[in-house]
């Protein structure tokens, strides 16, 4: 659950209608730049033709996948972002109560 939900939902009673704007700092934080990565391009396997835009899925230093994006492709590498896809912007949630349990 995203951090600044709950405190969203914090007194609601049911059938309270709501808007909510959750800041980059309270969901998933802001893009960081430790999360792209440059990949020489003679390291893609020969059988993934990148595009920029392209979801792709990279094993991380414990072996677990991790999925990324193709941010940018050149002569010589291609930079892919490992950052959560909502990393960077601000939540806007409209959020109706209906039960509590």
């Amino acid at each position: 659950m995203i951090k600044g939900f709950d405190v969203a939902v914090e007194g609601m009673t049911v059938g309270d209608d709501i808007s909510v704007t959750i800041p980059t700092e309270e969901a998933y934080g802001p893009k960081r730049e430790d999360m792209m990565l440059d990949v020489p391009i003679d390291q893609v396997p020969e059988d993934i033709k990148p595009e920029v835009g392209m979801d792709l899925s990279i094993q991380n230093q414990q072996g677990q996948p991790t999925p990324v994006k193709v941010v940018h492709i050149d002569e010589t590498k291609i930079t892919l972002d490992a950052n959560h896809p909502l990393a960077g912007q601000d939540l806007v949630f409209d959020i109706k109560l209906v039960e509590v349990v």
